[in-house]
């Protein structure tokens, strides 16, 4: 199960970054709204999918929070990933479109970070399947 439901949260918040960096650089304002608006779904849609995964990817590990080798380098990346998703989740919900240009910036380097360590935390929980 947890194979399965990793991969929803990791496609939804690529597609969010992708969304949220079209609607910060489009210039037509209708169209820039419309982007942010998808980047915001889908990434509540990733933010809502992502505890599924760690539950069971906790099932999996037997409740162990760091462990060793592949696993813990999967942790080290899966933990801020996951906290970074929910924090940036919570974020958009209680600013909605009252950023500025500036905490948006701010808010894409965030966004893109989560997504690099979720994909770098999918990397290692791959190796520990393929890799040995």
């Amino acid at each position: 199960m947890h194979g399965g439901a990793t991969h929803f949260p990791i496609a939804a918040l690529s597609v969010s970054v992708v969304f949220d960096y079209a609607g910060f650089w489009w210039r037509d304002e209708a169209r820039r709204r419309e982007f942010t608006a998808l980047g915001l779904y889908t990434l509540l849609i990733a933010a809502a999918a992502s505890p599924v995964a760690v539950f069971s990817g906790m099932m999996l590990s037997k409740g162990v929070l760091l462990g060793s080798g592949a696993l813990a380098l999967h942790h080290y990346f899966i933990w801020p990933a996951f906290g970074l998703l929910i924090g940036l989740a919570v974020w958009r919900l209680v600013v909605r479109e009252r950023a500025s240009r500036r905490a948006r910036g701010y808010y894409l380097a965030v966004a893109s970070l989560a997504l690099v360590t979720t994909m770098a935390a999918g990397f290692w929980g791959g190796e520990m399947l393929i890799g040995k």
